[in-house]
């Protein structure tokens, strides 16, 4: 009841005044965890109750999976993956669309794959988990060839497979076929677009610089545009530089939310690009006046089954100075590679006035996963922000 009501914190002082635990009582706690976005506290909860001697179920790992894809944890997920085999839990749906989702978001999309094409029946959370996965690398051309397939194999896709077949068009740059799809939508299969759907089309046209057309999508929706589908027309305007435009889409985007930073950030920066200091500084005072509450930029990446955290500007880390060092050896080696001019400097320097914070979370992340790996290692960095704003 607590974790349903999101009263998280009261369910687990329930759960730890327990004296004797049973198996669903761990899944619950688990799950409610996983439901909330607390990754990492449901693997921590997952590692106490492996300590515990308490062998774990297909519902347990399910949450596990879900909270490794969240983070990034890769090895923690292959290692779920042996304990599954192990358990005679090889067969189960849940489980192998679990496993899919979860390489695939973690950037092994050729594990992910293998286990897609070994499931003996496929259902359409199968489908929609490697389409996505392909779609968020940018591997659009694979994602469409799967979803035909899907089609020709008699599965009917719903709303949120659209979703991620029109993601991947926009990401991959496959505008006329994400327009047929958004058209086969209700003419073939009787679902209504949604304002997710629309979001996902402005984004495919304003990724193609077709901005007059995703204008009129919006204009012409059977249903108020909602936050997400002018801030995609917002990224788009930074993309082509339509300054006109974006303080349309901003105007329209902070009416909806007016608390998200995200979005007074990207119109800031179009502003800089433009060299319009005005701009910026109406931004920066609307921030200020508004005492908007910062949502800080991280990521995540994995080092020897630990997930290590990077804030925005960072200098918590017990391996600072030589994180800061690498990054100053990247940027020194960058600049000499393809030149830096001091109009470069000056836009960045706005960027970080503008956020309030220093370095990107991100850059310390990868300077981290160098200096820790070796030349054959891949380097997972998982980000909090659809909008990175710091």
């Amino acid at each position: 009841m607590y974790v349903r009501c999101g009263s998280i914190e009261l369910a687990r002082n329930l759960f730890d005044c327990m004296p004797e635990k049973e198996l669903i009582t761990w899944n619950a706690m688990i799950s409610g965890y996983a439901q909330n976005g607390l990754a990492t506290r449901v693997l921590e909860l997952y590692c106490e109750m492996e300590a515990l001697g308490i062998c774990p179920d297909p519902v347990t790992l399910v949450g596990v999976l879900s909270s490794c894809a969240n983070l990034g944890a890769r090895k923690v997920g292959t290692k779920v993956e042996q304990q599954i085999e192990c358990s005679g839990f090889g067969l189960n749906p849940f489980l192998k669309n679990a496993l899919i989702h979860m390489y695939a978001r973690c950037g092994n999309l050729a594990r992910a794959r293998a286990i897609f094409d070994e499931m003996p029946e496929k259902n359409l959370i199968s489908w929609t988990a490697i389409i996505g996965g392909y779609g968020m690398h940018g591997q659009g051309e694979i994602a469409v060839q799967l979803f035909d397939e899907m089609i020709k194999d008699g599965i009917q896709p719903d709303g949120a497979m659209f979703v991620s077949v029109l993601s991947a068009c926009s990401h991959a740059g496959l505008t006329h076929k994400g327009l047929d799809y958004f058209a086969l939508m209700e003419r073939n299969y009787g679902l209504l677009p949604g304002p997710e759907h629309y979001s996902c089309v402005v984004d495919l046209l304003g990724r193609a610089g077709r901005m007059a057309e995703a204008q009129w999508l919006i204009e012409s929706m059977p249903m108020e545009p909602d936050g997400a589908v002018w801030g995609a027309l917002l990224g788009a305007c930074k993309i082509h530089k339509n300054v006109k435009l974006a303080e349309l889409a901003f105007d329209r985007v902070i009416e909806l939310e007016p608390s998200n930073i995200g979005y007074y950030v990207l119109m800031s920066n179009i502003y800089t690009e433009a060299e319009n200091l005005g701009g910026v500084l109406r931004i920066r005072v609307m921030m200020r006046e508004r005492k908007l509450k910062k949502d800080l930029g991280c990521s995540y990446v994995e080092y020897k089954g630990k997930t290590h955290l990077f804030m925005a500007g960072d200098r918590s880390h017990p391996q600072t100075e030589e994180i800061y060092r690498m990054l100053n050896k990247l940027e020194r080696f960058v600049n000499e590679l393809v030149g830096y001019t001091a109009n470069d400097q000056e836009r960045r320097n706005e960027e970080e006035l503008v956020s309030g914070m220093g370095v990107h979370s991100e850059k310390l992340a990868i300077a981290f996963g160098l200096l820790n790996s070796s030349l054959e290692m891949d380097i997972l960095v998982i980000k909090n922000l659809r909008i990175c704003i710091a």
